[in-house]
């Protein structure tokens, strides 16, 4: 919402929609990238690491001018999107109980999206008020306060959950199964 006002805002509407495909192919490309690898060390690191450099890839978008430029800062920002969600989805799988994994994953998606309708009804609120610049505040904020979160939860993220479907041991064996397959 806020890229079609920032191009509305500057005569080239019809643009939007190439710049947001711009976005969307950083994420592309970084997701098959992501999916290639092999990494090694916790995933929970790397989730706070992808929170983080969501958050980060926000503030050029409150600098640019102009449409080739926000393309450039889009197509950044995507880059930590898909990886992100890539370990999200695996955070799930290890810390929701077998039996209500398909449940976990749906609140998560629910909390995505109405994280996203919800920051569009700011984005919106903002850009009638001070411009479309200014909307990009808003993922901006939001970033910051989901690395707060993010830094809130971390200690929970390492621990497994109880009703997983074993012993915490036997977790802790899975992590270093975990850790040798990453390492091969």
């Amino acid at each position: 919402m806020v890229t079609v006002a920032f191009a509305d805002e500057r005569g080239h509407k019809g643009a939007a929609s190439v710049v947001l495909a711009v976005y969307a192919a950083g994420s592309c490309a970084a997701g098959a990238v992501f999916g290639l690898l092999r990494l090694a060390g916790a995933p929970e690191r790397r989730w706070l690491l992808g929170v983080a450099a969501m958050a980060v890839s926000m503030i050029p978008l409150l600098l640019v001018g102009n449409l080739p430029l926000l393309a450039v800062a889009l197509f950044v920002a995507g880059l930590s999107i898909a990886p992100t969600m890539i370990t999200t989805m695996s955070l799930i799988e290890e810390h929701v109980p077998r039996a209500q994994l398909t449940e976990g994953m749906t609140w998560v998606s629910t909390g995505l999206a109405v994280g996203v309708a919800l920051g569009s009804s700011l984005g919106g609120t903002v850009i009638d008020a001070a411009g479309a610049r200014a909307g990009y505040g808003v993922p901006a904020l939001s970033g910051a306060v989901a690395v707060v979160v993010g830094f809130l939860g971390y200690r929970r993220l390492r621990r497994p959950a109880a009703g997983r479907g074993g012993t915490v041991e036997q977790h802790g064996e899975r992590e270093d199964e975990r850790r040798e397959r990453h390492m091969a």
